[in-house]
């Protein structure tokens, strides 16, 4: 009692006595708390959650599917998938995104084999590489002709599209090459121009939204061996370019079923998150530098096609894609590169049974981007998202040696070949992103179409009836470009339209436009036409009834005695 009030009168005893305290507790302590708090810390920078699946006793978590009610693409196939209905437990040494991500990347355990090497010619002059594995590499089993695939083959041939920077030698490429090679599929991966060791050859290269390559590589592959069903994965920025393919080409796409794994889909949204927080930004730097490797391996034409300074000085993706994509793909502004590439626009047009995978925790891919309600209005599309998985990830099993979403696509693709509901090809025109059929009708003006007393927009289409014959007004129909085709301001055999002569003719499309109009109303009944110059009255008599009462009371003024004295 007399120390207690002896430090109460004195404060600085007090505090002499605390000094006491502290330095008398041992320095190994310390040391323990400061491991514990900086333990706290990194366990919620990494978004571990170790503690959480040991107290749920390591059952993993359930896959959220989302499909349209009257799905037969959900009903007949993914119904019968037990994978995609079971529960997804994360391997417990790496229950953290970043580390399944960045374990993926620097070590991924991929299987060892080696591919066939084919060297594609692409119609501009471009040379890419599509490197095979086919099922008797892995089976053991011997064929006639180890160089050839016998084109009356009718094993099914799966289509692999790398991510960004990625080629066929990635981990997680070899993942899913290996483990759908072994179901029994022959499998090709098609390698971006400029990767897997291959020179690029042209002026082109490729970008988050550029199709073309894919297109012809699906169309060589049909008329090659049409015996073959013709299956297509994409992962990472290679699911985005798959999706947009699929929405621009509609109904008329020769492979019968997909799949897109860890699709960025809004490239605008992906860009702002990737730069939000310090965790992402070590990603969005990482993802730069192999820009920049990739830039290097062909300096010489980035050299004279971009802003070689520029793509040196870069440290973040948008840098990159201001001083390289931009300029060697025309794009205005790098939002408008996304918002023109991104897939979510396309995801409406999709007409093949398509299995779309992400995950919630995705440190690269947000969920913030996924479009649920597109994927929910279309048929033919089921999206499953699960809780944790990262970048590709997803690895199972205490050894971590399987991906979850491998064994996932692999048996969504073998239900599909065997049911009734795999795609078959309608030849219809093809959709291109900047087409009248990709735009709102308001895009497609300043038409008029006026029929049956409706007063509508208008697009560039022939009516019934319309004369054929008239010269060079035929050129006033739009024509599809598409994004991928259009380089650096210099003419090369990647534009699909003559620059030069859409300036010699705009003239004549002006005329040409206004010689429409002027046929369409030609054509109409006199109802209708009745019903416009009542509409153009009543929308016109406010301003001409105050033109005229400001007229009739100047006119009554100037009548009026005394009106010209001041």
């Amino acid at each position: 009692m007399d120390c207690t009030d002896a430090i109460l009168e004195t404060p600085a005893a007090a505090y002499e006595l605390l000094l006491k305290s502290v330095v008398a507790i041992p320095l190994s302590h310390y040391l323990a708390a400061a491991l514990f708090c900086f333990t706290v810390v990194l366990y919620n920078f990494l978004e571990f959650h170790f503690l959480q699946d040991l107290l749920t006793g390591f059952r993993g978590g359930p896959i959220f599917l989302t499909y349209n009610a009257s799905s037969e693409i959900y009903h007949g196939i993914v119904s019968k998938c037990r994978t995609l209905h079971g529960r997804y437990l994360v391997t417990p040494w790496l229950s953290s995104p970043h580390f399944q991500t960045s374990f993926l990347n620097f070590f991924g355990r991929p299987p060892v084999f080696t591919y066939r090497r084919q060297m594609f010619h692409a119609s501009d002059g471009g040379t890419f590489a599509l490197d095979w594995l086919l099922h008797s590499d892995v089976s053991g089993v011997s064929v006639q002709n180890d160089n050839d695939l016998a084109k009356h083959d009718a094993t099914p041939i799966v289509i692999m599209i790398p991510g960004l920077t990625s080629d066929s030698n990635s981990p997680y490429m070899k993942h899913l090459v290996f483990g759908t090679a072994k179901n029994g599929w022959n499998v090709v991966v098609s390698n971006h121009r400029g990767l897997g060791g291959v020179s690029v050859t042209t002026d082109c290269f490729y970008n988050a939204g550029w199709t073309a390559d894919v297109r012809e590589v699906i169309n060589y592959l049909h008329k090659e061996y049409s015996a073959a069903p013709l299956f297509v994965v994409g992962t990472s920025i290679g699911a985005n370019i798959l999706v947009k393919y699929l929405g621009e080409d509609g109904e008329n796409v020769p492979i019968v079923g997909a799949a897109a794994v860890c699709s960025p889909w809004d490239l605008l949204i992906g860009s702002r998150f990737i730069s939000r927080r310090l965790i992402q930004k070590l990603y969005d730097r990482a993802l730069t530098i192999g820009l920049q490797g990739y830039a290097q391996l062909h300096e010489t034409r980035y050299t004279r096609l971009a802003n070689w300074e520029g793509i040196v000085k870069s440290r973040t993706v948008r840098d990159f894609d201001t001083h390289a994509t931009c300029l060697v793909g025309e794009y205005e502004t790098v939002d408008t590169y996304y918002r023109r590439c991104s897939s979510t626009a396309f995801i409406g047009r999709v007409s093949v049974p398509l299995l779309c995978i992400s995950a919630l925790d995705d440190p690269v891919c947000t969920r913030e981007a996924i479009p649920w309600d597109e994927c929910r209005a279309n048929k033919n599309i089921v999206l499953a998202t699960s809780l944790r998985g990262g970048h590709l990830a997803f690895f199972e099993g205490i050894t971590g040696s399987r991906l979850w979403w491998v064994r996932a696509v692999n048996e969504f693709l073998g239900v599909l070949l065997t049911s009734p509901y795999m795609h078959k090809q309608n030849k219809a025109e093809s959709v291109r992103p900047h087409s009248p059929a990709m735009q709102t009708s308001i895009d497609q003006g300043p038409y008029l179409n006026i029929a049956d007393g409706m007063v509508a927009a208008m697009g560039n289409e022939h009516t019934d009836g319309e004369e054929t014959s008239e010269g060079h007004n035929q050129t006033d129909q739009t024509v599809p470009v598409t994004d991928n085709h259009v380089f650096g301001g210099r003419k090369t055999h990647c534009a699909t339209n003559d620059a030069q002569t859409s300036r010699d003719d705009a003239g004549s499309k002006g005329q040409g436009m206004v010689r429409r109009c002027l046929h369409q109303l030609s054509r109409q009944s006199n109802k209708s036409i009745w019903l416009l110059a009542y509409i153009a009255i009543m929308s016109s008599w406010p301003v001409v009834g105050v033109a005229l009462r400001y007229l009739y009371r100047r006119k009554v003024m100037k009548g009026l005695p005394g009106s010209g004295l001041k």
